[in-house]
């Protein structure tokens, strides 16, 4: 996946640790943040970002026109991992999400992510497969 083969990125910290501050910090940040999400965005993820989950694409644009639904969603919202390694560049992870719904109810989601992380521990590209554990949105 990485195309600087042979370099490696400095986390500054355990990859368990980046991928929980990480997703955590974005999620206060960027869902309940401030009126600009593409500015919020884009000290997460790089301009020319590119997301593949569940064999869908969506572009660093697609990701912010989608705050605003996520931001009339949820309530609350945290995430555990599992477990993380970093080769390189490249960073693997399995984590779950949680969200609580303003409408009641819960969301919990596990992932498992493979992430292009760039030398300013932003991501560039993730490809990922999500399993659903609880979606109380589908029964209502």
């Amino acid at each position: 996946m990485s195309e600087r083969t042979g370099m490696s990125v400095d986390l500054g910290t355990t990859p368990e640790a980046f991928v929980s501050n990480f997703f955590n910090s974005y999620g206060k940040e960027v869902v309940f943040g401030s009126e600009n999400p593409g500015q919020d965005v884009d000290r997460y993820y790089t301009p020319d970002f590119t997301q593949i989950a569940d064999g869908a694409e969506m572009t660093r644009q697609q990701l912010v026109d989608h705050i605003p639904a996520a931001r009339q969603t949820f309530e609350k919202m945290h995430y555990d991992v599992q477990e993380a390694l970093l080769s390189g560049t490249t960073l693997a992870t399995r984590f779950t999400f949680h969200g609580t719904l303003k409408s009641g109810g819960a969301i919990e989601v596990e992932f498992y992510l493979f992430a292009e992380v760039t030398e300013d521990r932003r991501l560039s590209r993730i490809h990922q497969v999500t399993r659903t554990l609880k979606n109380d949105m589908a029964a209502g």
